[in-house]
């Protein structure tokens, strides 16, 4: 699932597989599955630590780091992202350095650019993000539910204004099938922007059980995206609306779980 424009407030995760052929898992319990690395081309490119709970406490990638931090009742709190500026920097010489680096990007090499924060209501319902970054002004979220307690709005905020809104449909097993994100125009009223449905296998999503990241897509899904067809609304004036279409294909192991991707990405379990 690629990173999209509605994606304002998250860093979206990369996917992946694992190097053997037969079952990736420790054992036969399904629960035991935890990804352990991504490689995308036959390169390193994210790696997963855990706390004691089993959700993701650190994500490392060649040239950001992600770091999730939890209460006592296993509740994401915060998420900081330190990014590696090197690699935007004038000087080109620099900057082809920090691209060219091998392995993951150091804590001590990186940058805090922002730390996105959940705020929970007595149910455990998640129901503010707010994101502040390091300079510029803080970005919030709030979300609204539907009667099967899964999140139908996201209500997006740049300081005190509504920038827009999105708008969440499910499938029977809980998957993502459609989102709808509508931006507010300087007289008030909300126009479709873009829209993206979501076609899905019938096997096991890895990212579910090691997430507790609940804002919908690949972290709440049941299963693994097929197919997306995303299109951006313009007016006949900008050229009319224009259409992506993105399909995946897997390779599983025997519990149902991907351990390829599109023949060039792969999933390494723990």
């Amino acid at each position: 699932m690629k990173i999209k424009i509605i994606s304002l407030f998250l860093l979206a995760a990369a996917i992946t597989f694992s190097c053997k052929k037969e079952d990736a898992f420790t054992s036969g319990n399904a629960e035991s599955l935890f990804l352990r690395q991504i490689i995308t081309d036959k390169i390193p490119s994210s790696e997963y630590a855990y706390n004691s709970a089993k959700f993701i406490s650190e994500e490392k990638g060649k040239f950001a780091y992600t770091v999730n931090n939890y209460n006592v009742n296993d509740q994401l709190v915060s998420t900081e992202y330190y990014v590696n500026f090197a690699i935007l920097n004038k000087d080109p010489q620099v900057s082809e350095t920090a691209m060219n680096q091998k392995g993951w990007v150091a804590l001590t090499k990186a940058n805090l650019s922002g730390t996105l924060s959940y705020e929970y209501n007595g149910q455990g319902q998640m129901m503010k993000t707010l994101y502040t970054p390091s300079t510029g002004i803080p970005q919030s979220s709030e979300f609204t539910y539907d009667e099967n307690e899964r999140i139908s709005r996201q209500d997006l905020y740049w300081e005190t204004n509504q920038l827009g809104y999105i708008e969440y449909t499910y499938d029977s097993d809980g998957n993502l099938t459609e989102e709808n994100l509508y931006t507010i125009s300087a007289s008030g009223s909300a126009e479709l922007s873009i829209t993206s449905v979501y076609e899905f296998d019938g096997k096991q999503n890895p990212f579910k059980l090691i997430s507790r990241l609940m804002i919908p897509g690949i972290n709440t899904n049941n299963n693994n995206v097929i197919k997306e067809t995303q299109t951006i609304h313009l007016n006949a004036s900008q050229g009319g609306d224009i259409t992506e279409v993105t399909a995946n294909t897997y390779k599983y192991n025997t519990n149902g779980y991907p351990i390829g991707r599109n023949g060039n990405v792969e999933y390494l379990y723990q």
